[in-house]
C-alpha cells in the first residue's frame, strides 16, 4: 500500500485560524509494482462538534524510462461470428527472466508495464471454453504496444 505521511500530526487552532500541512508520498513499497494513479483520503480527527470531511488525495507513479507498456483486449468470437469482450480471461506474459499472470477486466482489457530488456515477450490469452492463443511481442521504452486476442470456441461449431 502507498505510504502517505504528513509533517504535522497534532496542532491547536483558534476559531478562524488555519494551518498548512505538507503531505508526502512514498511509492517505494512492495505493493506498488506498476505505474498508475493511486487515490486515498486523508482523514482529519478533531475535538470539535463539526464534522470534518476526509480530504481526497491523488498520487501518480510514472514508469521508469526503460519500461514499455503492453496492452490489449481479449475477445471471444462465437460460432455465429459475433464477438464480445472476455472478462476474466488469463493473460500470461513470459520474458527471458520472469512470467506474469494477469486477468482481463470487464471490458476484456489488460495492461502491464515492464522493462524493455525483457523483450521479446511471449503472451498467451486463455479462458475456459475458448482455444488459447499465443503471440510474440516486442515492447519499446516509453511506448504502448498492443497485443489483441480473438479467441474461438474450443469445440467444433455445428
Amino acid at each position: 500500500m502507498l505510504r502517505l505521511s504528513v509533517d504535522k500530526t497534532e496542532m491547536t487552532l483558534q476559531p478562524g485560524e488555519g494551518v498548512d500541512v505538507a503531505v508526502s508520498f512514498n511509492a517505494n513499497v512492495a505493493a506498488i509494482t506498476q505505474p498508475g494513479t493511486f487515490t486515498t483520503r486523508l482523514t482529519i480527527g478533531a475535538k470539535t462538534p463539526y464534522r470534518i470531511a476526509p480530504v481526497p488525495v491523488t498520487f501518480v507513479v510514472n514508469s521508469p524510462k526503460t519500461w514499455g507498456k503492453i496492452t490489449g483486449t481479449a475477445t471471444g468470437v462465437g460460432c455465429t461470428g459475433t464477438s464480445a469482450p472476455l472478462s476474466g480471461a488469463t493473460v500470461q506474459i513470459s520474458s527471458k527472466t520472469a512470467s506474469y499472470t494477469l486477468k482481463t477486466d470487464q471490458s476484456g482489457q489488460y495492461v502491464f508495464w515492464l522493462d524493455v530488456s525483457d523483450s521479446p515477450l511471449t503472451v498467451v490469452a486463455a479462458k475456459d471454453g475458448w482455444a488459447p492463443q499465443t503471440q510474440s511481442v516486442k515492447i519499446k521504452a516509453g511506448d504502448a504496444t498492443t497485443a489483441d486476442f480473438s479467441l474461438e470456441p474450443d469445440h467444433t461449431c455445428t
